[in-house]
């Protein structure tokens, strides 16, 4: 029976577990962690750093050099065969991108995806191609819609492990949604009730996942969230993020609060301060058996929680799940078919292929040029019959139109640019901050055209109505003080001007 490796990368390590399945009951055979080959490029450049003068520029070449043509993965052949493994990678923001949608799918799948294209643009102001937007739909018609960039780095590492063993079959799952498996598995195992309200935290190594769940249904996942797991006053910042969230969400009151990652009793306990009104835990591994794990192990389960519940995942079905995404279907990899060709003929049919496109390339550029030249003599033979006169008020003509256009191209890049800022300025005194008892401190802008803005407000619900009057506002950071008995919300906001 083979055994289950999910593999999730968290900022520059990796994290493995190994999983056996017995019926309907999972068994974690091991947790390892090993270190990246982005995590192996970051020190070798320190290193490198430390021994240049200061005033001596690093060479790319010293960095490159210094990069392993291996990777880390190599410390699995200590404890298993890859024959009798099957991977399963595991992947969250910034590789992957959500959008929670409040409607049902009466539509087809084609026309359902065009209306998710356009929410995106709406909400997020992104133009996302159809053909990268993938979702994923529930019995009780709530839909999430994903979008996964090119490069994910945990294939990478596994591509470099095929490379390292020399192994001609290397079993890849499909891809799984670290977030969404938190989601299936909350669904499946908590089963919410009406009325009860969940807040999913992952706190990772550099970012932090906020998720809610309303009514049994996924009603906001936050945009990628960047934190380091060890940053002070970490829960004052979240907690703060955290009501702003629920307000974005229409959420009032939340009533369990399920913690996961890099978390200790300590974090929990601050967390307790912060909600006193929610059940505040531990995300609970009710399916997995811990039996064959050590002790020291099953204290730092929490932080392997996305490749644990990626592997859950994909073995155990949830019957609510309506439309799943597509990559939870597709399998990467079943044989490596480089594996099976030696060096030598890959060489000769790239060298082969790389001739052939050169030499239809060469002889699409000649006829080209040849047409070229035709046209070019034919325009001579005209010109030749246009008198000197006409030819010398065409040129003084041609260059006088020449330089107003270029005038008017100045003219108009100059002028954009003062009408994106007064139209800025514009639909700030159209919101009227004062009268929304908020008050400006600063307006500065840099020379990539963002604004920021910094101010006070005594009411919160009007930092989210400003930022919406922007258009393209970000939430930089807000903070809370206490002036004579009364809350004041410090907050900064970013824009573009354009």
């Amino acid at each position: 029976m083979k055994i289950y490796c999910g593999i999730f990368q968290d900022g520059l390590e990796i994290k493995l577990a190994f999983v056996k399945r017995h019926g309907k009951s999972l068994s974690v055979l091991k947790l390892l962690s090993v270190p990246s080959i982005e995590h192996h490029f970051v020190l070798s450049s320190e290193k490198s750093k430390k021994v240049v003068d200061s005033d001596i520029n690093l060479e790319i070449g010293e960095i490159d050099e210094s990069i392993p043509s291996d990777t880390f993965l190599r410390e699995i052949l200590s404890f298993y065969s890859l024959e009798n493994l099957k991977f399963v990678p595991v992947v969250t923001e910034p590789q992957i991108s959500y959008l929670v949608h409040n409607q049902s799918s009466k539509k087809k799948n084609d026309d359902l995806k065009s209306k998710l294209v356009e929410t995106w643009k709406e909400n997020i102001g992104i133009e996302v191609p159809i053909e990268k937007l993938d979702f994923i739909e529930y019995r009780n018609n709530s839909i999430v819609s994903v979008v996964m960039q090119n490069e994910i780095p945990v294939l990478k590492e596994l591509t470099a492990l095929s490379s390292y063993s020399e192994i001609k079959s290397l079993d890849i799952l499909p891809i799984r949604s670290g977030d969404i498996s938190l989601v299936n598995y909350v669904l499946k195992e908590y089963q919410p009730h009406n009325e009860e309200v969940f807040l999913i935290a992952y706190i990772g190594i550099d970012s932090v996942r906020l998720i809610f769940i309303k009514d049994g249904k996924v009603v906001h996942i936050n945009r990628y969230l960047s934190l380091n797991s060890n940053q002070q006053g970490l829960v004052g910042f979240l907690s703060s993020k955290i009501v702003l969230e629920m307000e974005y969400a229409g959420i009032n009151e939340l009533t369990n609060i399920l913690i996961t990652g890099e978390v200790n009793d300590e974090l929990l306990s601050a967390f307790r301060q912060s909600f006193p009104f929610a059940k505040v835990e531990y995300l609970d591994f009710i399916n997995f058996d811990l039996a064959p794990i050590a002790e020291e192990d099953k204290l730092k389960l929490q932080s392997y929680v996305l490749p644990l519940l990626g592997v859950f995942d994909e073995l155990i079905h949830f019957s609510e799940i309506k439309k799943n995404l597509d990559i939870h279907k597709k399998q990467l990899s079943k044989i490596s078919f480089l594996k099976r060709i030696d060096f030598i003929s890959i060489f000769l049919i790239i060298l082969w292929l790389g001739l052939t496109v050169f030499s239809v390339q060469t002889h699409i550029d000649r006829n080209k040029k040849i047409e070229t030249l035709k046209s070019q003599l034919a325009r001579l033979e005209n010109v030749k019959q246009i008198p000197p006169e006409i030819l010398s008020t065409i040129n003084h003509l041609n260059e006088y139109f020449q330089k107003l256009n270029d005038y008017n191209s100045k003219f108009e890049s100059v002028s954009k640019e003062h009408v994106w800022w007064t139209d800025k300025l514009l639909t700030i005194d159209l919101f009227n901050p004062a009268k929304n008892k908020m008050w400006l401190t600063s307006i500065n802008v840099d020379d990539s055209l963002k604004m920021k803005i910094k101010g006070l407000s005594i009411d919160r619900s009007r930092i989210p109505e400003f930022m919406k009057i922007l258009g393209n506002a970000e939430l930089n950071g807000i903070y809370i003080h206490e002036i004579r008995g009364k809350k004041v919300f410090q907050f900064e906001l970013i824009t573009n001007i354009k």
